[in-house]
């Protein structure tokens, strides 16, 4: 197929590192802000519901991500390969691992849809929730599960736009959907005008949809050849040797960020022992949370395609800097936001809830995991490094380490200091994390693929 390519994709092997590599995380950091946003604004309208309904809302975000690790974990194996293919020239084989992903993504997503809908009951009752919440919760997120086939395919089709060095488009088409959501919220769940009051149901109608506007663009943007990959089904022949390699490099990523959701429901079984407060206050916790690392995620974005390209092309060293960058400016914005977390979180939990016992539990919550937020920065580059590399084994442990020593301190502690002995687990995990990530980043290993 013969088709004009309009929108040329980022030489990521030229230009200064500093200057390429923060132009190209920008895009990023406002996408993720906007994707997070998607989030906090479901957060924020159901909260007005009641304590009950947030706390229904708040189990629902390590279910879902324990699922969209597997998207992400697909994604990351394919922007990897394709970005080191598109650093060597390969242009053809670029286009045949893009054909790959996406029918991988296709039927894995089907598949993980399935299980979601028959497995979520279980895993909800271990998290603690019962009666109407767990009633309530299953209102929000049977929809959202039913959608998970969509979400694997726009995962894949962000990871071919970003390993074309171009962040921008899949921020723009995210903030169409975003805003979309902003609108929807409101009238959906609360039935203003001629809208039906539908609750949380509503917040689950207004989020899927705002998906599917994102999930149209970004693959539309791809269909239409505006990437330096061209998807020709027509053109496409199986090649179990580039399965493989999507699987290798994303089966590592994919069970490395399961495991933060693993560890989160964990959690969430300790912290459902005292009661649907405490549920509702790490609920949002975690969602808040998020919004510190945005900036260190759009770093890490940016540095896999960076990574990837660099070492396609043979520039180990300029993969090297770009990393070592990359962790200072990350050093740099978690100092900022631990501080924040550390002496207003009072002030940033209060536009979510108006309980007391909530807002106290979200405080200490804060104040505690603020010890390790620098540390957390650090590893997500370090991590992300890695899988540019195609070293996704590397990030795998030290993801393992640190939620290994998160759930056991946690767990160890609970008898003794109650919530606050559980959100212990958080510094200390991050911390001896980083400890292990650092040594493996030193031996350059990473950089010899």
């Amino acid at each position: 197929m013969n088709r004009k390519n309009p929108r040329k994709g980022k030489d990521l092997t030229k230009g200064g590192v500093w200057k390429t590599l923060f132009l190209l995380a920008g895009p990023v950091v406002a996408g993720m802000l906007l994707r997070i946003g998607l989030n906090i604004t479901d957060t924020f309208f159901v909260g007005m519901l009641g304590t009950d309904q947030l706390a229904a809302i708040s189990v629902t975000f390590p279910v879902f991500f324990i699922f969209i690790a597997v998207a992400s974990g697909l994604a990351i194996g394919s922007t990897a390969l394709i970005s080191q293919a598109i650093g060597g020239k390969h242009k053809k084989l670029a286009n045949n691992i893009a054909e790959h992903s996406l029918l991988i993504a296709g039927i894995t997503g089907a598949i993980i849809s399935v299980l979601a809908l028959i497995f979520s009951p279980q895993l909800f009752t271990f998290m603690g929730v019962s009666g109407d919440i767990l009633a309530m919760t299953l209102q929000y997120s049977n929809l959202i599960f039913i959608g998970f086939v969509f979400v694997f395919l726009d995962s894949i089709a962000q990871g071919i736009i970003n390993a074309d060095g171009n962040t921008t488009t899949p921020a723009r088409n995210l903030f169409i959907a975003f805003m979309f959501n902003v609108v929807l919220d409101p009238l959906l769940i609360f039935g203003i005008g001629p809208f039906p009051r539908l609750g949380l149901f509503g917040a689950a109608v207004a989020t899927v949809f705002a998906e599917a506007i994102s999930i149209f663009l970004n693959i539309s943007y791809v269909l239409r050849g505006r990437t330096s990959v061209t998807i020709d089904p027509k053109c496409f022949r199986w090649n179990s040797s580039i399965f493989r390699k999507i699987i290798t490099i994303g089966l590592p990523s994919s069970v490395s960020q399961s495991i933060n959701s693993i560890g989160l429901i964990l959690l969430m079984g300790l912290v459902g022992g005292f009661g649907v407060n405490a549920i509702a206050a790490f609920g949002v916790g975690i969602r808040l949370e998020s919004l510190a690392i945005l900036p260190i995620i759009g770093l890490a974005t940016a540095v896999i395609p960076f990574v990837g390209q660099n070492l396609g092309a043979g520039k180990p060293e300029r993969a090297r800097k770009a990393v070592t960058a990359a962790t200072f400016a990350a050093f740099a914005f978690m100092v900022f936001f631990s501080i924040v977390w550390f002496f207003v979180p009072q002030i940033i939990f209060s536009p979510f809830t108006s309980d007391p016992e909530v807002l106290a539990i979200g405080a200490a919550y804060f104040q505690i995991i603020a010890f390790g937020y620098v540390f957390l920065g650090m590893n997500i580059i370090i991590g992300s490094a890695f899988q540019g590399a195609g070293r996704t084994d590397l990030q795998f442990v030290i993801n393992i380490v640190r939620w290994a020593l998160i759930v056991g301190v946690a767990y160890g502690l609970v008898g003794i200091f109650g919530l606050n002995g559980i959100w212990m687990g958080f510094p200390i995990g991050n911390f001896f994390a980083f400890l292990v990530s650092f040594s493996l980043l030193k031996t350059g290993a990473w950089l010899k693929g």
